[in-house]
């Protein structure tokens, strides 16, 4: 029977346990954070000041002031690092540089030159996007163009 997420924080003291997402869950222990396995055990030795679910493969984890992905094993999947990250969504995250935000692939790298102010995850092709350029916000296609 599998143990429930209070009764792995209990055995193992984990201040927080999240819900698992690709067979691994975020927790909290001494004030830093890396994923477990569902039977309690941490699933890598790294430890983070913070981080966020799987998706595709990837989760969002940050160090100081710098927001960078990891894969399952804990380790960065790529040398960059941003203001911020978000989740990815049809092979594409949100990153933020130097205030501006845009889509970058797994490898880190930037999906399109366009910048923007504000940016959504993709859903059915599309992300939310506003800019300064624009009065109003829009969506976007994968290449970072406008398309309503």
């Amino acid at each position: 029977m599998a143990k429930s997420l209070q009764e792995i924080a209990d055995e193992f003291g984990y201040s927080v346990v999240h819900d698992f997402h690709e067979g691994l869950a975020c927790a909290k222990k001494d004030g830093k954070w890396f994923h477990i396995r569902p039977d309690g055990t941490p699933a890598y030795d790294y430890r983070y000041d913070e981080i966020e679910d799987f998706h595709e493969g990837l989760a969002c984890a940050r160090k100081g002031n710098e927001w960078f992905h990891i894969r399952h094993d804990g380790v960065p999947a790529y040398e960059q690092r941003y203001e911020e990250t978000g989740l990815f969504s049809e092979g594409l995250a949100y990153a933020m540089k130097n205030g501006k935000k845009f889509h970058i692939c797994h490898d880190g790298t930037p999906a399109y030159q366009r910048r923007f102010t504000s940016l959504g995850d993709f859903s059915n092709g599309s992300a939310y996007a506003a800019s300064d350029e624009e009065p109003r916000s829009f969506r976007i296609n994968h290449a970072g163009e406008k398309v309503s």
